[in-house]
């Protein structure tokens, strides 16, 4: 349906009026014509009767001349009839009125009776006519009278009522259309535009209306606007803030440096980045619920807020990375500064839900220009300062430099280098020969595992498994080393070394995967359990003890020995060997490196004390010379381990060793 606007409705409605004007303004035109239709044919009936009963009564031949001055008397005083004819039998005119005479022929006209002038039209109607029986004597004579209309009077009665009622028409109607076109301006037209353009613009809202359904209107529109207006703002909050916080989000933070650079640009000034990452809060996290760790990211959000200058900008990146942009600054000391009043604050033990909490923070710096000239740079190079922080023990700050660039450049490709090296099979297990001292014999050996790449050639493990472990590829690459040392122990089972008992170590990270006893079981099905060994250090056990000492013991249960690596390094070794059923010791090499000294011999004599009582071996590591040998075995030490014999070496070239005098 095509729609119209106001004016032409309102246009459309004056119309239609008009025509309703007119159309009552003719009926009373028609009524008021026939109501002097009747008047005019009531007097000229009742002057026709009059002169009908006047010849009646005194019509003779001698006495027409009077009957000629009462017939002119009735012409002059009725305008309406314009001419009187008396007639005798033989339709001959013996009389007319001569006072308006002036020649008329009136023989072609058509006369009605006068009884029927009723039901005539006067103003269509020319003549009227009624007769007249009369006696002279003995002798009826008939007279007859025709009435001629005055059509021009008549005529003219009508125009000039025509006249009269199309003035009255014209003017009320125009007079109403001035009024309903003033009203419809004022309450209708006037309203609705304003209602248009407040809709089209949404501000200057008009104020209160007359018209109740324009003024409902005009309410709903406004409530409308003021909430799309709240909507737009919660809609440009939740792109802008962080929904927890209240801070910035990313893509604040984002626009904010890139005007912060292109500002810097025109003034040459410089501006810091601040990159903030919680110390453990993983852990509150997991013990506490996300819920709860919502509350302490509330109350960091606060506090980074209330330590910061009223110009600088704090954002929120996701999870507990937050981000604080200094604009200005005098020199690095006022980062410093800062810096310093941000890692104190934030240690500030607080309280939540009746808990006592303490929260550290790790950060790194990066400074605009020098550390970056665009937003990625900038914000990648404050996150490698802020992970050399936590690798300095956290709860510190740190400026970006070159050398830790390059650290972290070096740490990313050996990521990458440590993936390849899976997908290809670079790695390869080493085996170091572990030595029974009195026997001079091989009697196990431990499986170290090397990287071969093929650009860099053989690459150690402590290059690689810290990061390993950092980013949790130890644990499939420990799947691998285990199934690796289980193959080899296979190999080995049908030759001279099928009594070599193999040793591999299990990270900390290995004890987070959820099956690693059900792979570990799996994996040695088909062997010998007791030629395999697994060694553990301090590290393994110092956290989640009793669900990590599940693990420990279902391993012992398959029939798999354990050892305790650099024992006596740790502050809980001997309640460890209470509660862990381990068969082997190995002493540090620290220890053996000082062996020399009364009391580290005296400290190592204490461990092979321990041991034998405790009914455990105990290997020696990283023995280098003949004289540590000698003192081993002056205090009954059963095994060691070091370059004396051999360093780790592929498996051919252990099975060569195997056969060999090694002292």
């Amino acid at each position: 349906m095509n729609s119209i606007s106001i004016k032409s409705f309102i246009l459309s409605i004056i119309f239609v009026a008009f025509l309703l004007e007119g159309y009552i303004f003719y009926n009373f035109f028609e009524n008021s014509k026939n109501t002097i239709s009747k008047l005019l044919q009531t007097s000229i009936q009742a002057d026709v009767l009059n002169l009908k009963h006047f010849m009646e009564k005194n019509l003779k031949q001698k006495d027409i001349n009077f009957i000629a001055s009462h017939v002119d008397n009735i012409i002059i005083i009725n305008p309406t009839i314009e001419d009187i004819h008396i007639l005798d039998n033989s339709q001959n005119i013996i009389y007319h009125a001569n006072i308006r005479y002036e020649g008329h022929n009136h023989t072609s006209q058509r006369c009605m009776p006068i009884s029927k002038i009723i039901n005539t039209n006067i103003f269509t109607q020319e003549c009227y006519s009624f007769s007249i029986k009369t006696f002279h004597g003995l002798q009826t004579k008939y007279y007859y009278a025709n009435v001629y209309i005055d059509k021009a009077y008549t005529h003219g009665l009508i125009t000039q009522q025509i006249r009269k009622i199309l003035i009255a028409f014209l003017v009320s109607a125009f007079i109403f259309i001035l009024f309903l076109w003033i009203l419809s301006k004022i309450y209708l037209i006037t309203p609705l535009e304003k209602l248009r353009q407040y809709a089209y613009y949404s501000h200057n809202p008009p104020k209160n209306f007359f018209v109740k359904e324009i003024e409902s209107i005009r309410y709903s529109l406004n409530m409308t606007f003021k909430r799309l207006q709240q909507e737009q703002e919660e809609l440009y909050n939740l792109s802008t803030k962080d929904p927890l916080s209240g801070l910035y989000n990313r893509l604040s933070l984002i626009e904010k440096i890139n005007w912060l650079i292109a500002k810097s640009k025109r003034d040459k000034s410089e501006f810091a980045i601040i990159f903030l990452d919680l110390d453990n809060f993983k852990n509150i996290n997991d013990s506490k619920g996300h819920e709860f760790g919502d509350k302490i990211l509330l109350h960091i959000s606060k506090v980074l807020l209330k330590t910061t200058r009223e110009n600088d900008i704090v954002a929120r990146l996701g999870g507990d990375e937050f981000v604080v942009i200094l604009p200005d600054f005098t020199d690095e000391n006022t980062i410093i500064e800062i810096a310093q009043r941000l890692k104190e604050t934030l240690a500030t033990p607080f309280e939540i839900e009746d808990e006592e909490y303490q929260i550290t923070a790790s950060m790194g710096i990066a400074i605009y220009p020098k550390d970056g000239r665009d937003v990625q740079t900038l914000l990648k190079n404050a996150d490698i300062a802020m992970y050399k922080s936590k690798e300095l023990g956290k709860n510190n700050f740190q400026f970006f430099t070159n050398a830790i660039n390059k650290a972290v450049q070096e740490k990313i490709a050996m990521q990458q280098l440590i993936k390849n090296a899976l997908q290809e099979n670079h790695f390869k297990l080493y085996y170091q020969p572990k030595v029974d001292i009195q026997t001079k014999k091989i009697v196990g050996c431990e499986a170290l595992i090397r990287l071969i790449d093929p650009v860099k050639g053989v690459i150690p493990p402590y290059k690689f498994i810290g990061i390993a472990e950092e980013n949790k590829m130890i644990i499939p690459l420990g799947e691998w080393i285990i199934q690796e040392a289980v193959s080899q122990i296979k190999k080995w089972a049908k030759t001279p070394l099928k009594d070599i008992k193999v040793s591999i170590n299990l990270s900390a990270i290995q004890f987070q995967d959820p099956e690693l006893l059900q792979k570990i079981q799996k994996y040695t099905q088909d062997i010998e359990r007791k030629k395999l060994d697994i060694e553990l250090t301090e590290s393994v056990l110092i956290k989640h003890f009793k669900e990590r000492l599940n693990v420990i013991k279902g391993i012992k249960k398959l029939g798999i020995s354990l050892s305790l690596d650099d024992f006596g390094t740790g502050y809980s070794s001997l309640s460890y060997l209470k509660d862990i059923p381990f068969d082997t010791l190995k002493i540090d090499k620290s220890f053996i490196d000082n062996i020399y000294t009364k009391d580290d011999l005296t400290f190592i004599n204490m461990i092979v004390g321990i041991a034998d009582d405790l009914h455990l071996n105990v290997v020696a590591e990283g023995v280098e010379t003949k004289e540590q040998l000698k003192l081993l075995q002056e205090i009954h030490c059963k095994e060691y381990q070091g370059y004396l014999c051999s360093k780790p070496v592929p498996p051919k070239k252990f099975e060569e060793l195997f056969s060999l005098h090694c002292v």
